[in-house]
């Protein structure tokens, strides 16, 4: 693995929570901490955008052919499906 070195100047909250993943043993120390907090936030980020890509792919969609329509009945199904 490639690793490259980052100067970064972070925040009271991060480093209050990167001392707490030590001080819990989630974490060796500040770059095992860091790189526990980027591994979450990375993961949650690329939900995040695949959930944006797929909008935007329907969006794109109904652009080219229209709204899909919707069924008659709509209102009545949705009653159905509360009670």
């Amino acid at each position: 693995m490639v690793t490259n070195v980052i100067a970064l100047r972070i925040d009271d909250n991060t480093s209050n929570l990167i001392d707490k993943l030590i001080r819990y043993k989630l974490a060796s120390n500040k770059t095992d901490a860091l790189r526990w907090i980027m591994q979450y936030g990375m993961q949650s980020a690329k939900k995040t955008v695949e959930r944006r890509e797929k909008s935007q792919a329907i969006i794109k969609v109904w652009k080219e052919k229209g709204l899909p329509e919707l069924p008659s009945d709509l209102s009545e199904i949705s009653i159905k499906e509360r009670d």
